[in-house]
């Protein structure tokens, strides 16, 4: 009698099988109806969240009590009324403590949500290990073991999906294709912008050594236009920023002559071994290197020295979506 009372506490496999997906079931649709009563905690105060919590667990009970009566083969703790009622219980309180603890280790672990549709894929398991807990020892094995691999690549999935979005979102940004976005190193220098463009500007961290805004600006470009070797274009040189215009003593401000469109003067360009090139005029001058057919050019005013538009040229590098992701979301 011991023997057969013991098989009978493990279940029929079918009706425990039937059980434990209905169950998954219902407990996947608590999850949203659920943090629709946080919502409601959030706008509609106490009294509200609390009346469609309790509603929440009344409905659950009740579908669990429908489930267990459907089922009563699949374990012998819900072979009478009481017994599939308090079974309800225990499955619903065990299944909505799971999915707090859940909720809270997330926000633990600053665990990104991305898209709510997988997460609903979640809301199910701690329902379905609570009830295979009551059935036989091999379908309690099989349920952990399901449990943990549908939250595993729930949570994969979801921080998959967050990640695609963030770098749609950081592409979106870019004004040029993501093989002209370069940045660089240049000792004393910072870059004004983050590099989303093939242009990108470079200004002093000692601010008290400019004479006046722009003045010693760097700005590295980036291009697929090949150099001629003659002048270094076709590319025209830099145009560095003119002095400001003073207010005179009278109180007026004299007209600024227009900016010029090109520098004045003469124009030399000279190789500097390989890949290296100095272009350089009156005003300003830039150091060119060529990497491929990608060319990137760092200019200033003369009064930068040449030494650092050399150095910004040869640490000049590409930037991947991930560095992209660190610069304009500051992490």
């Amino acid at each position: 009698m011991e023997r057969i009372s013991a098989d009978q506490g493990r279940g029929r496999p079918g009706a425990a099988g039937v059980r434990l997906a209905l169950v998954y079931l219902i407990g996947s649709v608590a999850l949203p109806v659920g943090a629709f009563a946080f919502v409601s905690l959030l706008f509609g105060g106490a009294v509200v969240a609390g009346f469609v919590v309790l509603v929440l667990l009344a409905a659950t009970v009740t579908c669990l009590y429908v489930v267990a009566t459907a089922t009563k083969d699949g374990s012998a703790a819900t072979a009478t009324p009481a017994g599939r009622l308090g079974w309800a219980v225990v499955v619903t309180l065990g299944g909505a403590l799971g999915l707090a603890g859940a909720a809270g280790l997330t926000a633990m672990l600053h665990v990104r949500y991305g898209r709510p549709e997988p997460w609903f894929l979640l809301g199910g398991l701690p329902f379905l290990l609570v009830a295979a807990l009551f059935i036989g020892r091999w379908i309690r094995v099989v349920a952990f073991v399901l449990v943990v691999a549908l939250a595993g690549g729930a949570v994969y999935a979801v921080q998959r999906q967050h990640a695609e979005t963030e770098q749609n979102r950081v592409l979106g940004m870019l004004q040029d294709p993501l093989d002209l976005i370069y940045t660089t190193d240049i000792p004393g220098y910072q870059r004004r912008t983050p590099p989303l463009s093939a242009r990108t500007p470079y200004e002093p961290i000692d601010q008290s050594t400019v004479a006046y805004w722009l003045e010693k600006d760097i700005v590295v470009t980036v291009s697929h236009t090949a150099v001629t070797v003659t002048d270094c274009g076709p590319e025209p040189l830099f145009v560095p920023e003119p002095p400001p215009v003073l207010r005179q003593s009278d109180g007026s401000f004299p007209s600024p002559s227009p900016r010029p469109s090109a520098p004045p003067g003469p124009i030399s360009c000279e190789a500097d071994g390989g890949a290296l090139f100095y272009r350089h005029g009156a005003a300003a001058h830039e150091y060119i290197r060529t990497d491929g057919t990608t060319v990137i050019r760092a200019a200033a005013g003369t009064v930068v020295d040449k030494e650092l538009l050399r150095a910004a040229v040869l640490a000049a590098h590409a930037v991947n979506v991930d560095e992209l992701e660190d610069e304009v979301f500051n992490r």
